[in-house]
């Protein structure tokens, strides 16, 4: 019997139980937002917050996915204070009822995905609504356009929070404080808002984001009266996601070809309800392309531990070159030196994207992050820096 697909239903995401009451954290840095797009996206984000809580601030993060299952909270222990448990509750799921069939209310997404959506089998787009785009960023897309105005609200929202002061100075030691004035005035000086969107490039939620979000992002800046900022973009791959599906590479070279074209020439998208996005600006003002290039080590499938030390150290080298404030001004200042430049014009201080840990003491760092991060993997990002 022919199966209609328009009495195909979405799976509903499995109940989740109510969290326990979780203690405050530090204040936010004030002109810092964090972006995760897609499950690895969200993943790094936290770290990144963890990280953050860690050295005594906070960081305003929140996700953007199609899967429901977000990542785990993690428990930060902080000396002479309780342990503090961060979870990722600025999130935003998409994934609204069998977007396939939604299509003939919107004449504009409807002549779209004729064409991008083919090719991708129906049911790619039924059972797994709600749970992740299975590799496709076209279904993540589509998920995107679908829900634009909750996405621009949930960005609108992110971004209006740096404005407010949510911190409680009554729950922290004196210590606490001092740190805290001492991130916001230092945040004062730079008078810079900075966006990073963070997110793999393999993938499809990731990759969708990498595509759409940028200019959204810029058109919510100007509607807010924001000029000073810059948007930061972190591309997550391909070598720390082999072997999960059968598009990894296919996905990433896509990506970069789409960011390279943009970058050229803006984009010009109409979304529904009224919304053209027309922009000559490049997606990103600094891009970021972070990766693991001795993964899978074992076989031709990275592995869950390899994944996760992954996020671990993208985590750690997304938060210092946007949280710590000397380290991206002294890379700049050897981007800019033409005597840091080889014969073939790379630079030799961004020979890996791990150099921004070069100056950290390495024994903090490994009792900071010995849970998560293998001492041998500390030991080889310290022999590459060397080398």
């Amino acid at each position: 019997m022919p199966i209609d697909p328009r009495n195909l239903a979405r799976y509903s995401a499995p109940s989740q139980p109510t969290p326990a009451p979780t203690l405050a954290g530090p204040p936010p840095l004030p002109d810092l937002v964090l972006l995760g797009g897609g499950n690895s996206g969200e993943a790094v984000v936290l770290r990144a917050q963890a990280l953050a809580a860690l050295d005594g601030q906070g960081i305003t993060a929140g996700g953007i996915n199609n899967d429901g299952l977000g990542p785990r909270a993690i428990t930060v222990a902080r000396a002479g204070e309780p342990s503090l448990t961060l979870a990722l509750t600025e999130r935003l799921l998409l994934a609204g009822a069998n977007p396939r069939d939604r299509l003939a209310d919107y004449p504009l997404l409807d002549q779209r995905y004729v064409r991008l959506l083919r090719g991708i089998p129906v049911l790619e787009t039924y059972p797994r609504a709600g749970h992740g785009g299975h590799g496709h960023p076209v279904i993540s897309a589509l998920d995107i356009d679908l829900n634009v105005g909750a996405l621009l609200r949930f960005c609108r929202g992110l971004l209006r929070q740096l404005n407010s002061d949510e911190s409680q100075p009554g729950e922290q030691s004196d210590l606490r404080r001092l740190l805290a004035e001492r991130h916001r005035r230092a945040a004062a000086q730079r008078r810079l808002l900075r966006i990073a969107v963070v997110g793999g490039g393999c993938g499809s939620m990731g990759n969708a984001a990498h595509h759409l979000l940028p200019y959204l992002l810029r058109h919510l800046l100007a509607e807010l009266g924001v000029v000073e900022y810059e948007l930061w973009g972190f591309v997550l791959g391909p070598q720390a996601f082999s072997g999960l599906t059968p598009f990894v590479a296919h996905n990433y070279r896509a990506l970069l070809r789409s960011l390279d074209h943009m970058a050229r020439h803006g984009q010009r998208r109409a979304y529904i309800d009224g919304l053209q996005i027309v922009s000559a600006a490049p997606p990103y003002d600094r891009l970021f392309l972070l990766d693991e290039p001795n993964l899978p080590v074992a076989s031709a499938q990275v592995s869950e531990p390899e994944l996760e030390a992954f996020f671990d150290q993208a985590a750690l080298t997304i938060y210092h070159l946007l949280a710590c404030g000397t380290v991206w001004p002294t890379i700049a200042s050897h981007m800019a030196n033409p005597a840091d430049a080889v014969a073939d014009g790379r630079l030799r201080f961004l020979h890996t994207a791990r150099v921004a840990v070069a100056n950290l003491d390495r024994s903090r760092l490994h009792d900071v992050l010995s849970a998560q991060i293998a001492a041998d993997l500390l030991e080889h990002v310290a022999n590459g820096i060397a080398a």
